[in-house]
């Protein structure tokens, strides 16, 4: 296969549509008619991600967050994602990036997230435009726990003991929202639908004033995106007949836990 029918492929998993209009994906690096044998799958382009690729034969490397945001003046080795951009060029590595189209498509990462915290009846939290059965975040059915066990469950599930939340612990839940990433921009969705707690990365202190009554539970960006992601590469996988795909294993999250 080449790299235009991986594209081609991703096109169908996640359309280029659903992107966010401020977003950048698709091929970034690379050219369409280059040969694909094998393709590693990241979170975000670091060199210890190009080493892997280096060391697998990897032709081409997916990232969910995009190296070149919101743009690049200039491709030279004076800044961090220029530096990794010649150097994928010089490796004759594609790199592709498949961001918030992602997100938003159906079996992408926030459906993903979904299940991981046992939400269903699954729809999206902010509707495309472009698809309204499709967007944005999920909103979803809870049954039978208090804000304190989803609180243990989303500690669990994410392997990530510094879980912090909003809200009552004792509180009744029946329907939950999440959205992978920094999700506060949906906080006022989360709200308006009904949500009676919203999960999601990056929150900020104030983010619980404009929470109002809604319970938040707070994970950081990596770490839900990378497990969304590391589930998402078997769809991918099953996808690509004529490549392999394997997953970048090793994280990509710069933020570590004391003690850890």
């Amino acid at each position: 296969m080449i790299v235009n029918d991986l594209l081609t492929t991703l096109e169908g998993l996640a359309p280029a549509a659903l992107a966010e209009e401020w977003d950048n994906v698709g091929l970034l690096v690379g050219r369409g008619d280059q040969a694909v044998s094998k393709v590693l799958v990241a979170l975000d382009l670091r060199d210890r991600v190009l080493d892997e690729a280096e060391r697998l034969g990897c032709d081409l490397v997916l990232t969910h967050h995009p190296v070149i945001f919101p743009a690049l003046s200039a491709v030279t080795d004076a800044t961090v994602a220029g530096g990794l951009v010649l150097r994928a060029a010089s490796a004759g590595i594609a790199i592709v990036a498949a961001h918030t189209n992602l997100d938003s498509a159906a079996s992408g990462l926030n459906d993903a997230m979904a299940h991981m915290v046992g939400l269903t009846e699954l729809a999206p939290l902010r509707p495309s435009d472009v698809d309204p059965g499709l967007g944005l975040g999920r909103i979803g059915r809870l049954d039978g726990v208090t804000l304190g066990d989803l609180v243990r469950r989303c500690a669990t599930v994410f392997d990530y003991p510094a879980v912090t939340f909003v809200g009552d612990p004792a509180t009744a839940l029946r329907s939950g929202a999440v959205c992978t990433g920094s999700g506060a921009s949906l906080i006022g969705d989360a709200r308006a639908a009904g949500a009676g707690v919203y999960i999601t990365g990056d929150l900020k202190y104030h983010d619980a004033d404009a929470a109002g009554d809604l319970a938040l539970i707070s994970i950081p960006h990596g770490v839900v995106e990378g497990m969304a992601l590391q589930a998402w590469t078997a769809v991918l996988a099953a996808a690509l007949a004529d490549a392999e795909v394997v997953w970048h294993g090793a994280g990509t999250d710069p933020w570590q836990l004391a003690g850890s």
